[in-house]
């Protein structure tokens, strides 16, 4: 019997993500997608390697692995709080095209996309998501549920915290500490630390709203 692995989320674009990542590293044909969270699915994610089924309702300890189909944090939270899933049976879905030291730690239920360059002692936390071409610096940490868009620079020593979202493009100083909950826009410049619960952007980045919505995981 083949093994499937059950995507909990709206299966979208990042579901394309998830299909190329297990195509370069795992022999696996089944993927189930659950669409639990009611979400449009907008771009097609047909695949000729697999066998893909999208379905409203499963029993979902029927299946032995589970990957995260959604990208926001608040959404990655949502699934969990709503399913309450076993996350031992969580897979880490990442790329072969990766370059990370042998030194580093990664959590669970994490997904990373090719070109992306993780250095000495970098820990990464649970349900992370780094996008494509992200280069991470030594010495440093990301929370859990944060999701790193596409091109983002972090030197060595930064501390990204719990639920964030850094935006495409944007370039964080060493010695930074960003808060949890916080959004930082595409493009920004970070040279301060940034705290908890708040949007910024800029270049400097600048606090624009310190009323962002926060999660309770």
């Amino acid at each position: 019997m083949e093994t499937k692995i059950l995507v909990l989320g709206k299966g979208d674009n990042i579901i394309t993500m998830i299909l190329d990542n297990l195509y370069s590293t795992l022999n696996l044909k089944g993927i189930v997608v659950y669409n639990n969270m009611d979400l449009p699915i907008l771009n097609s994610f047909d695949h000729n390697k697999f066998n893909i089924e999208v379905l409203n309702e499963v029993n979902i300890d029927d299946y032995d692995l589970y990957v995260l189909g959604v990208y926001q944090p608040k959404h990655k939270i949502k699934i969990l709080e709503t399913l309450n899933p076993n996350k031992n049976k969580f897979i880490n879905v990442i790329h072969k095209g990766l370059d990370i030291s042998h030194t580093s730690t990664l959590g669970y239920g994490i997904l990373i996309n090719p070109k992306v360059s993780i250095a000495a002692h970098t820990t990464i936390g649970n349900f992370v998501t780094i996008n494509r071409h992200v280069s991470i610096g030594h010495h440093t940490t990301i929370g859990d549920f944060t999701s790193i868009n596409p091109g983002v620079n972090i030197a060595g020593n930064v501390t990204i915290g719990k639920r964030c979202q850094i935006g495409i493009g944007a370039n964080i100083i060493d010695g930074i500490t960003i808060g949890d909950n916080t959004v930082i826009g595409a493009g920004s410049l970070v040279t301060k630390d940034i705290p908890n619960n708040v949007v910024a952007y800029g270049s400097p980045c600048k606090i624009v709203n310190y009323q962002y919505e926060t999660q309770s995981i």
